[in-house]
């Protein structure tokens, strides 16, 4: 009987899962293989640098999840031939989404165990995007070609004028920053930072930023471990949560949630951080009061104080997984604004998102759930704006506190039930969750059917007083 392996030991005795200890340590390897990048290596040649960050990635891919990397090189290659034979067609796009995603979805049904496990399909549904996304540019390099005009803004930025050649997509996909748990990149900002004068035109060095998001990751991290041993991932489903008092759950569930996002949280701000050391996160110098400075935000995944303060769920929505939703809005949500209807272009972009998550109903309703609280909070934002009495409300000293207090204290009181599907998966889990706690959330956002009538009467009262005095 052979004995259990370092990191198993290791694993154990954190109180953690081995794969996932393995994601974080293979995801911490970057930071001494781009410290040694940048030391030796990026004033190379670019096929240099592609090779080196392909092998790289390819061997910590397969430390951390084994045999199961296959599958990613199996879909760059196919991806590859898409783009050989029909590259810059709308054909390819197409060809390129129905082969990602339909692999992707194909995994999650044959490894599926009902738990959340690290297995090829987590960086396997990072790829799937930028594989598709990849195809969309190539597209819109040849459109813009044909007509300069004819791309938006964000088409411009990321459409690619030559289609990418195999050691390119390798180096792209398996780059260790991203491969994981993302960020997302283009292939187009990825070949400038390939190049071998790159490094030399950072007017700073980005490695102090990005041990410091590594370090704000770690505790993250902390935090989530300390705190999960107490109000674990399934504790909604346990006999403690069922057996607590109706108000203590409305504590607490915050709380609970909070801890799960951090794990979240850490991960990609440790593969942020790896991003930043190797300087591509650089996006240009920003303007401050002390004068202009590198911005090294360009992979950023999150925006802590946004996050942390946030008084609505939009700030939520901007701040938290930015690059995927960032990617979504781009080759999602733009790309159907030919239906004139920005319902179900954001229907289809929420739709698009669970599916990409997986199978479980646990991730629809979530995303359900989302489609309520933003379609919600736009027509609660629009009467609260052109409400006269706000107007006059504003003019009080204590305004902007309070409303930042109650606003913060109502994402930190549905947050939880929102997003409570996401980790229990099952509606047998999350049904009696959610009865226990009297489906709250629904009453309030889809009563606003009914509630919001009052609502809008009370704060537009001022304004039809004032009408009929003019």
């Amino acid at each position: 009987m052979s004995s259990p392996s370092w990191t198993a030991t290791l694993a154990t005795s954190l109180g953690a899962q081995e794969s996932g200890l393995k994601l974080v340590l293979g995801q911490l390897a970057g930071y001494p293989l781009l410290l040694l990048y940048r030391r030796h290596l990026a004033n190379k040649d670019t096929n240099t640098q592609h090779l080196y960050f392909f092998l790289s990635g390819l061997l910590l891919a397969h430390w951390v999840i084994g045999e199961g990397v296959t599958h990613s090189l199996y879909s760059i290659l196919a991806t590859y031939i898409i783009l050989l034979v029909s590259g810059g067609t709308l054909a390819s796009v197409v060809a390129s989404f129905v082969l990602n995603m339909t692999y992707l979805m194909a995994g999650y049904w044959y490894i599926n165990t009902g738990e959340y496990d690290i297995s090829w399909t987590m960086p396997q549904c990072v790829l799937c995007l930028r594989l598709i996304g990849l195809t969309w540019d190539v597209y819109d390099g040849a459109r813009q070609k044909e007509d300069p005009t004819s791309l938006s803004k964000d088409q411009a930025k990321t459409a690619l004028p030559t289609s990418p050649n195999i050691l390119e997509m390798l180096s792209h996909s398996f780059f260790i920053g991203g491969y994981f748990v993302g960020p997302q990149f283009s292939l187009s900002k990825y070949r400038l930072f390939v190049s071998p004068q790159y490094q030399a035109s950072l007017p700073a060095s980005p490695v102090k930023f990005g041990l410091k998001r590594l370090a704000i990751g770690v505790c993250y991290m902390t935090a989530h471990m300390m705190g999960s041993a107490y109000l674990p991932e399934l504790w909604p489903t346990t006999e403690q949560y069922t057996s607590t008092p109706f108000l203590l759950k409305m504590l607490l569930l915050p709380v609970w949630c909070k801890l799960i996002l951090a794990k979240y949280l850490s991960i990609w701000l440790m593969a942020e951080g790896v991003c930043v050391v190797s300087g591509l996160a650089y996006t240009g110098l920003e303007d401050t009061p002390d004068g202009p400075r590198p911005d090294w935000t360009g992979c950023a995944n999150v925006k802590l104080r946004r996050l942390e303060s946030a008084s609505k769920f939009g700030h939520y929505i901007e701040a938290f997984n930015i690059n995927t939703n960032s990617w979504v809005m781009t080759y999602v949500y733009k790309r159907l604004r030919f239906l004139n209807n920005k319902y179900i272009s954001q229907a289809s972009a929420l739709v698009f998102l669970a599916v990409w998550h997986g199978w479980h109903s646990g991730y629809y309703l979530t995303f359900f759930n989302e489609f309520i609280v933003v379609n919600f909070e736009r027509e609660f934002s629009s009467i609260w704006s052109s409400s006269a009495k706000v107007l006059r409300w504003k003019e009080h000293p204590a305004y902007h506190t309070i409303t930042a207090i109650l606003g913060w204290s109502y994402v930190h009181i549905f947050l939880p039930h929102c997003f409570l599907p996401f980790p229990l998966l099952f509606a047998s889990r999350y049904i009696p969750a959610y009865t226990s706690l009297l489906y709250t959330q629904y009453l309030f956002f889809l009563g606003w059917l009914v509630w919001g009538k009052l609502v809008r009467a009370w704060l537009m009262g001022e304004n039809t007083t004032r009408k009929k005095a003019e």
